[in-house]
């Protein structure tokens, strides 16, 4: 068996240079990968392809960026109660997409 890791050949279960476990299945690429899947359990992301995750960290950070705008633009706009309220809900739309990250 050839290790699919960095390619060492003659192994059974387990690589002698690298040490990773050939027995395991390796991740497919998902067809798309959607905002939501950022708040699953971390068991189920790390059955995500790398490439997967990849993708999903560029969304959430499209995300952040977005709500971030949002929160300087009602910020210039001045201090009515209206505009309070929303920043409120902004801001802590935006905190809890930088703890996801």
């Amino acid at each position: 068996m050839i290790c699919s890791y960095c390619g060492t050949e003659g192994l059974e279960d387990s690589c002698s240079f690298c040490g990773a476990n050939l027995n395991i299945k390796r991740p497919k690429l998902k067809e798309f990968v959607v905002l939501e899947d950022v708040e699953k359990p971390f068991n189920e992301l790390a059955c995500f392809h790398t490439y997967d995750l990849l993708v999903l960290l560029r969304l959430v950070r499209k995300e952040r960026a977005k709500a971030y705008d949002l929160m300087l633009t009602l910020k210039k706009a001045g201090k009515s109660p209206q505009i309070e309220e929303v920043m409120v809900y902004i801001q802590k739309t935006y905190m809890s997409l930088i703890q996801s990250v």
